[in-house]
């Protein structure tokens, strides 16, 4: 491919291309080694220096023309651009909608059979990206272009695919010139833990009259139509019991926190027995409600406890969504959402408190926020939500946390860190 028509395939993924971003998975590939692209950073400035001033300014060109140079200067090929940029693709795209392997007819002990499946669902053998981009392309089909496979002890564990929309489409958004994009989604069949994964990007700033490209819906079901039309087969099935799952990971994050609690609000206890009786000797017991007076002032001062607790000790829980059904077995409900701005646990919220029984009674959570430590160093925040009747995680990319700490980029690591978590927790039987 020439420099030139690089370059241009490169900027399809512009939303994607940041300078550091390609640093990283230069380095993690051995692209930066000696006698390859060691010197990177000083190319980059070298091109900068050779373009236009109007468009030395652009970061996101300046790299795509740095990483077409280094390819024409052989200090990269295009199958390690390739490889780079599906690395980079897998710490990008971190919307992820979960799925229940419901059925498949893949052979997963016979590894020597795997590329003749790939084959037969369209997937580009020789794992190319760049070159399989057009921008005459018309329809609303997929381009397979890249893929993975995980194996263990001569076993299929997962097989990850990369889609990319056949159409490119018009990336816009608010002080921002529209400009023509790929949209790549990752699919993957996580043979290990039962599930399929599908991992895209947000479609708020695609400018398109297509349903199916630009509202997030009918681009998941497109997808799942055509992971179905595979054959050999995978059955995907939505996991509607997704909202208990979240309720399990919020009773044993918050559980023993509640608890320590409600231990230290038995210090407190003559105290509240005290200022109980005072105002029902002056108010009155009051009308019946869901709380006595007793458990009402008790909840206000569980929260002003929790508040006073380490923040290690609060647990790691910043929003929640749950419903008060209004009557059993109808769809009438009201919506209880928590969310602390400030990133602090919702247990030092007493609207949080007050509203526990009703969590407990129906024991369904829609949406987690958590701020979480990851083993690869320092914290993400990550949002857990039941969403198209499935399971949805994000590992938040971008946040306003007060500690820089939580800033860090979520990495593909990450991902799959906390959906080993999250599987802990679920039923099987969902």
């Amino acid at each position: 491919m020439r420099r030139a028509e690089l370059v241009e395939s490169l900027m399809y993924f512009q939303q994607y291309l940041g300078k550091e971003k390609i640093k990283k998975q230069l380095n993690a590939t051995g692209c930066m080694g000696e006698k390859k692209f060691e010197n990177f950073e000083e190319t980059y400035q070298e091109v900068k220096a050779s373009l236009l001033e109007s468009k030395q300014s652009d970061s996101k060109l300046v790299t795509c023309e740095t990483l077409a140079f280094g390819v024409e200067k052989g200090l990269i090929t295009e199958t390690e651009l390739d490889e780079v940029l599906f690395r980079v693709l897998e710490d990008s795209l971190m919307n992820a909608y979960l799925f229940k392997i419901d059925s498949h007819s893949i052979a997963l002990n016979d590894t020597d059979a795997v590329l003749a499946v790939l084959q037969s669902w369209g997937v580009s053998q020789d794992k190319k990206i760049l070159s399989n981009i057009s921008k005459d392309a018309k329809g609303l089909d997929f381009v397979a272009c890249s893929y993975r496979v995980y194996e263990t002890d001569g076993s299929i564990e997962s097989l990850r695919i990369l889609l990319l929309d056949r159409e490119l489409v018009t990336l816009g958004g608010k002080n921002r010139d529209q400009v023509l994009v790929t949209y790549p989604t990752l699919i993957e069949f996580d043979f290990l833990n039962g599930l399929g994964h599908i991992r895209v990007k947000d479609v708020d700033n695609l400018e398109t009259d297509k349903e199916e490209v630009g509202q997030m819906s009918k681009r998941i079901k497109r997808t799942l139509d055509h992971i179905h039309s595979f054959t050999p087969n995978v059955n995907l099935k939505e996991i509607r019991g997704f909202n208990k799952t979240l309720y399990l990971l919020e009773e044993d994050i918050l559980g023993k926190k509640r608890a320590a609690a409600e231990e230290r609000l038995k210090d407190f206890n003559e105290s509240i027995d005290r200022f109980v009786l005072e105002i029902e000797s002056n108010l009155g017991v009051g009308s019946e409600g869901m709380f006595d007076t007793r458990e009402y002032i008790s909840y206000a001062v569980l929260s002003k406890i929790a508040s006073t607790m380490q923040q290690n000790e609060q647990g790691e829980i910043v929003g929640i969504k749950f419903r008060n059904l209004r009557e059993t077995d109808t769809k009438e409900y009201a919506s209880v959402h928590i969310s602390d701005r400030g990133f602090k646990c919702i247990s030092t919220d007493d609207v949080y408190w007050f509203n526990l029984p009703i969590l407990k009674t129906h024991e369904k959570v829609e949406e987690l926020k958590l701020t979480r430590e990851f083993s690869s160093g320092g914290y993400r925040v990550v949002r857990l939500e039941m969403a198209l009747d499935t399971a949805n995680v994000r590992m938040l990319q971008r946040n306003d946390h007060p500690d820089k700490d939580y800033h860090r980029q979520p990495t593909d690591e990450d991902y799959l860190e906390m959906i080993q978590y999250l599987n802990s927790f679920m039923r099987p039987k969902e």
